[in-house]
Formats: C-alpha cells, structure tokens, sequence
C-alpha cells in the first residue's frame, strides 16, 4: 500500500497553495504528510558552517509554520516537516522513496511552461525524473 503524501514547501505562495491541496488529499487517503524543505549546501570552502546553519533555521521556521497550517486545516493529519540538505528535487525525490509516497505535491511557480523548461524548475524536474504521481498546484493569481 502507498504511504505518504509527501509536499515541497519553501514559504513561497505556491508552496502555500500546494500545502492546502497537500492537506486535502492526505485528510482524504487518511494518510501522513510529510513537508520537506531542500536545500542545496554551499559546495566551497570558507564559512560554510554558518550558511547552513542559517538555510537550516530558514527551513526549521518555514516547517514549523506549515506544520501549523496543517494541524489548522485538517487536525486529523499527521504533518512531519524534514529539513534536507539537498537540492529540493532530490530532496522531494528522496522523502518519496523513503516514504513509499503515493504522491508529491508541488506549487507551480507562475512561470510560463517553456519558462519552466529553460530554467529547470522544481516541478518540471519532477514531473521527468519521478517515478510516483505528481500533483502541481497552481499559483492564485494577485
């Protein structure tokens, strides 16, 4: 059986919409959520400490707020954030196997579709490179 239903969040309106729908579809499988934030760790040398520590407590405080919305929104659901360091596709990638998802859900970034393409965003990659559903919610317009 599927597990998890696994949400990229990062703080950003999309990631915001994505955790509403996130919710709703765990509440609906009775299922957990797991809420990662990925990030990618400076590879150079010098104070690489600080910086990661600091990407970490950005993502600790994003989690904890989406964690929040969660509980909010469906207090049936289980949320449990994970912070990694890895880039947020490998890092969406990874929860998903780990968790045996049956799904991921992102938020779309507004862009156009080609847009997406050139720069290689998030849920382009994804939805290439992931062997389980992939949900894309659209950002609400202004």
């Amino acid at each position: 059986m599927a597990g998890d239903v696994v949400l990229g969040y990062d703080g950003s309106e999309g990631s915001k919409a994505a955790l509403r729908v996130a919710v709703t579809v765990a509440g609906a499988f009775d299922a957990p959520l797991t809420i990662v934030f990925g990030y990618e760790p400076n590879p150079m040398g010098g104070e690489t400490a600080d910086y990661k520590n600091q990407l970490e407590k950005i993502g600790s405080d994003h989690l904890a707020e989406a964690v929040k919305e969660a509980k909010a929104l469906d207090p049936s659901v289980a949320a449990e954030p994970i912070v990694a360091a890895l880039r947020p596709v490998e890092s969406l990638l990874e929860a998903s196997l780990e968790r045996r998802a049956r799904v991921i859900v992102v938020g779309g970034s507004g862009e156009r579709p080609i847009m997406g393409a050139i720069l290689g965003s998030v849920p382009h990659k994804l939805l290439h490179r992931s062997t389980v559903p992939v949900l894309v919610v659209p950002t609400p317009e202004d």
